[in-house]
């Protein structure tokens, strides 16, 4: 190994890595490429967030309406209705 290579091994650069053969020019490219779709993926996060959040909020009602239809159900079968259950009746007469 070269002292060059260690020097360069014991400083760290804190300028961002050139690919091979970019120009100033390319980098700014590339550099505004990413930005892009950073700011395009941000957007999407956002959008699933509110979405998300949407979907929970109808979720929370669905279940709170399961729940009152079971506590009605519950009150219907436990209430003497009049209703039996077919199990219970004895089978028809055949003619």
């Amino acid at each position: 190994m070269t002292s060059e290579h260690n020097n360069s091994a014991d400083k760290p650069d804190s300028t961002p890595q050139k690919h091979r053969g970019d120009s100033d020019q390319q980098q700014q490219q590339r550099i505004t490429e990413l930005e892009t779709r950073m700011a395009f993926l941000e957007d999407t996060v956002d959008t699933l967030n509110t979405q998300v959040a949407d979907l929970s909020q109808q979720f929370t009602l669905a279940k709170r309406a399961i729940q009152m239809l079971h506590e009605k159900l519950e009150q219907t079968s436990s209430a003497d209705s009049g209703i039996k259950n077919p199990a219970d009746e004895a089978p028809p007469p055949h003619y």
